[in-house]
């Protein structure tokens, strides 16, 4: 049975630190070794009612939801909270990723730190930051958690 795979990123300027990675999630569906779920651009803050209700919907269906985004990464903890303690779905991976500032390294350390310091968090994150970072979590995903 192929793994179900969906990514979910905070906003479209993060997509530029996705594009190696999403070309590999695009290959590895082409040859049939994930089912490509989709990529979504969503805001836990902006909004945060059409996360938490594509979670609903799919959440119980996906294997693995590899999900980034930059300076405050509040996305990754709430939505590996909402599937765990709302939804009780303990069986989808979350993969987090931090979207790196070039400007600003404060702003990457506190998308790390975000994902890092969530008590209780069950988020798969091993040091994916930025393009690289994001292409290491798509590795994962496809080949294995």
């Amino acid at each position: 049975m192929k793994r179900k795979v969906a990514v979910i990123v905070g906003s479209r300027s993060d997509l530029t630190q996705c594009e190696s990675g999403i070309e590999w999630l695009r290959t590895a569906h082409n040859e049939e070794l994930i089912e490509l779920q989709g990529i979504h651009v969503m805001s836990i803050h902006r909004n945060t009612d059409e996360v938490l209700d594509f979670l609903d919907e799919v959440g119980a269906n996906l294997d693995v939801l590899i999900i980034g985004a930059g300076w405050a990464n509040h996305l990754t903890g709430t939505c590996d909270a909402f599937l765990r303690y709302s939804l009780k779905n303990t069986s989808t991976v979350v993969i987090g990723v931090a979207f790196a500032d070039e400007k600003d390294e404060l702003k990457t350390l506190t998308a790390i730190r975000s994902i890092q310091h969530v008590p209780g968090t069950q988020v798969l994150f091993e040091g994916f930051v930025g393009e690289k970072g994001f292409t290491q979590a798509v590795e994962r995903a496809v080949t294995g958690v």
